[in-house]
């Protein structure tokens, strides 16, 4: 499961949609979605082809464009390091004979920050919702996101309280999807990269166990 970074851009292409918008009287940095995807799957097909798998985080962090976005705002992205996981999970599946080669990220909230306190600043003050994609005006954008039915759901955006709000209003919205997660309460998520080297370990272990006996149900 421990594929290196040089070895794991080899296999996958990553590609973001990337805005601007203006919320609480601020410009602020956005993204929507993120497209994690092998071959056969190639750009610009994999933008509106459903997803083998859709994970919720908590947000873009400091994801950034690679190129200067097109006019839809799609641009090659710079993974990082959760992204390698969630590329991990992919891989373990298709040894296990599961057909995950596109995963498609999307989050509680498209602020771009790496900074989870300056994110949870701006969740207690900003009241313009749009930069959730669980907001009820982006409906039919989150069910586009979504894809056919039977698309599992990895909910992974983290235990921070800060995004209980968020986190409730999503599971709302995601209603009767296949889920997968690790969860005490089933609202807060353990995130695919905690600190500790043996936990993420457990957590791609465990995500790997749910995603097979999904397959079998």
């Amino acid at each position: 499961m421990n594929r290196s970074a040089p070895a794991l851009r080899e296999r996958f292409a990553v590609y973001g949609r990337f805005y601007d918008a203006t919320l609480g009287g601020q410009v602020r940095a956005l993204r929507s979605h993120l497209e994690i995807f092998a071959a056969p799957l190639a750009w610009p097909e994999a933008a509106e082809a459903d997803a083998d798998l859709v994970a919720v985080m908590m947000n873009p962090g400091a994801s950034r464009p690679l190129a200067v976005p097109d006019a839809q705002g799609w641009a090659p992205a710079v993974p990082d390091r959760t992204q390698y996981q969630l590329m991990r999970l992919a891989l373990h599946a298709q040894a296990s004979g599961l057909p995950i080669h596109h995963i498609r990220v999307i989050n509680l909230s498209d602020l771009r920050t790496p900074r989870s306190a300056v994110l949870f600043d701006a969740l207690a003050t900003l009241f313009d919702d749009r930069h959730s994609i669980f907001s009820a005006r982006r409906a039919i954008e989150l069910r586009k996101a979504l894809g056919r039915s039977g698309v599992p759901v990895l909910r992974a955006w983290g235990m921070a309280k800060e995004l209980d709000t968020l986190a409730r209003s999503a599971i709302a919205v995601l209603g009767d999807t296949k889920v997968l997660g690790l969860t005490d309460n089933g609202v807060r998520y353990r995130h695919p990269l905690p600190q500790r080297a043996d936990l993420q370990q457990q957590w791609l272990r465990a995500m790997c166990e749910q995603l097979t006996q999904g397959s079998s149900d």
